[in-house]
């Protein structure tokens, strides 16, 4: 029983904690991304969040970018784009308009009206995406990438996700200190006892 508890309580534990650095990084990014939407309402300027995490739902960046796993872009000047950097931009395709797609960048070109654009390809694909993406419709950057994240997202969602990691934790606790709470009852009850058997004699 004693080795249930300990194992319960690191589990515990180790859920607490790790919620907790999940919600610093909330906080953290969050807090970024208000100064920045207030800067830039401040400055009358119309552009895309200063952070964003996506998951990856198609094989396209295979093997450098696998399904499930999730990116975290940046948004960045248009002169911090260069050739081969990995971004996340609006998708113009008419199945997927307006889907964030993160693809390389293959190619960097200067239309007549002086605006740059990018030609992107998947890793994965055989060919370029069919249409040029504009600088302002890049959302950002792709910053680094966090390996199967999807995957955690989608089973904490599940049914059995949220039994294991979120009520079996609980319960665990809520046993522990159940037992706590009856062996102090049952230390307190023997001590009773010998105080009666000791007024007796």
């Amino acid at each position: 029983m004693d080795t249930v508890r300990k194992i319960l309580h690191f589990l515990s534990t180790v859920l607490l904690y790790s919620l907790l650095i999940i919600v610093l990084i909330i906080v953290v990014f969050f807090g970024a991304y208000v100064v920045d939407q207030m800067i830039g309402m401040k400055n009358h300027e119309d552009r895309s969040p200063l952070f964003g995490v996506y998951v990856i739902i198609s094989p396209s960046m295979v093997p450098n970018i696998n399904v499930y796993d999730a990116v975290v872009s940046m948004r960045v000047p248009t002169e911090k784009i260069e050739m081969y950097d990995i971004i996340t931009f609006l998708s113009k395709d008419i199945d997927t308009h307006g889907t964030p797609i993160t693809h390389r960048v293959v190619g960097i070109v200067e239309t007549e009206d002086g605006k740059i654009g990018y030609r992107t390809k998947g890793d994965n694909n055989n060919a370029e995406d069919n249409a040029l993406i504009m600088e302002d419709e890049v959302i950002g950057k792709v910053l680094f990438r966090i390996p199967m994240i999807g995957y955690v997202r989608s089973f904490i969602t599940s049914k059995l996700g949220w039994l294991l990691i979120v009520v079996l934790p609980c319960v665990g606790v809520i046993i522990y200190d159940i037992g706590k709470l009856v062996g102090i009852i049952n230390n307190s009850k023997a001590k009773s006892d010998d105080n009666e058997k000791e007024n007796i004699i």
